[in-house]
């Protein structure tokens, strides 16, 4: 998807995880995010919470509304089940304390944000448990971005059939590798 922020008007984009809209058990997302232009200060730079992917756990999900009121539509619900990326839930069943988030919740602290200052033709991949943003163009300039996101598809990992994005019955997503290694 091409994400245009355009001079002046461009939205925010509030704080969110990936793996809260495209979750797999163990979570797998990863954004690609690709700089059409320049993007930094004032023009709808991307920013980022260094080192939640470790420490937070998804405590919500986007789900697909079905049945009731709001069918066909979406909903954000409570999330306690799997949580970590499959390399934090290894490092967590070999028992060290790897600050993961288990423990408490993930604050976000304003000493762990910091914009990202990314020149166009650059790849920024985004962790599906890494907290991140953006922010609205106030600038003079616009700030398109290329994006899209990767999940595992191997054996050993599910989609979940409330997700959002649902394949076509049969058909499954796009592969990124024509075999699976």
């Amino acid at each position: 998807m091409v994400i245009c922020k355009q001079p002046g008007i461009g939205a925010a984009v509030h704080p969110h995880k990936d793996s809260e809209f495209l979750y797999t058990d163990p979570p797998s997302a990863v954004g690609w995010w690709v700089a059409l232009q320049d993007a930094g200060e004032g023009n709808g730079a991307l920013g980022v919470w260094r080192g939640s992917h470790r420490r937070g756990n998804i405590q919500r999900r986007l789900v697909r509304c079905i049945g009731g009121e709001a069918d066909g539509g979406t909903e954000f619900v409570k999330w306690d089940g799997p949580g970590l990326a499959a390399e934090l839930a290894a490092e967590a069943r070999d028992g060290q304390d790897h600050g993961n988030g288990d423990e408490e919740p993930y604050e976000p602290r304003d000493e762990d944000f910091e914009l990202l200052e990314v020149q166009a033709g650059s790849l920024v991949l985004i962790h599906g448990n890494l907290l991140h943003q953006s922010e609205r163009n106030t600038s003079d300039r616009s700030r398109f971005a290329y994006t899209f996101h990767v999940i595992e598809g191997a054996e050993g990992w599910k989609y979940d059939e409330r997700n959002w994005l649902q394949p076509e019955p049969g058909e499954g997503f796009t592969r990124l590798f024509a075999k699976v290694y």
